[in-house]
């Protein structure tokens, strides 16, 4: 079964009168979150393939502090286009990077991640509010299809939406 994995960044700074929104890093509790995400999808079987990651300073360190401990490093892409991007432009690197693998992680940005979420698999599962998407959620979404290349993105299935609170123990 092909997979996507939508993940937000972790929890960063404020942003600054006169400052880079590119550069604001992870705060500690981002961080912390960035751990249990990373943990959280090792325990789940959840590591992909190849990953995408906006350039952005908190993606960066989010990817860099979730798969700190993972056994086997994926395929990474740091891709410019992710930051900013809309949610077409987001599917489409999907395709660009992902076309032969099975799963497709990418770390990156709201709003583009919840439009894309809610492309992939509708509003249909009243029980999950599909537009609250925090900082470290992960959105894990299946397709009847062995690769990225093959799937229809209308017809993806929420298979987990998990978000960094939730994580908390």
């Amino acid at each position: 079964m092909a997979r996507i994995t939508l993940i937000r960044h972790g929890k960063a700074e404020m942003p600054r009168i006169g400052g880079n929104d590119f550069d604001r890093g992870l705060i500690q509790r981002g961080m912390q979150n960035a751990e249990a995400v990373g943990q959280f999808m090792q325990a789940h079987r959840m590591l992909p393939d190849l990953v995408l990651v906006s350039p952005a300073a908190r993606t960066r360190q989010t990817y860099e502090l979730m798969a700190a401990n993972w056994p086997k490093p994926p395929s990474v892409i740091y891709e410019d286009k992710l930051y900013e991007v809309s949610a077409d432009t987001l599917l489409r690197l999907i395709f660009e990077h992902g076309r032969g693998v099975e799963t497709v992680a990418v770390v990156g940005h709201n709003p583009s991640l919840v439009v894309l979420l809610t492309h992939f698999v509708g509003l249909v599962d009243s029980e999950v509010n599909l537009a609250y998407f925090p900082t470290c959620c992960i959105a894990d979404i299946g397709f009847d299809a062995a690769k990225i290349g093959d799937i229809d993105p209308e017809d993806g299935r929420l298979l987990s939406l998990v978000r960094a609170r939730d994580l908390a123990s």
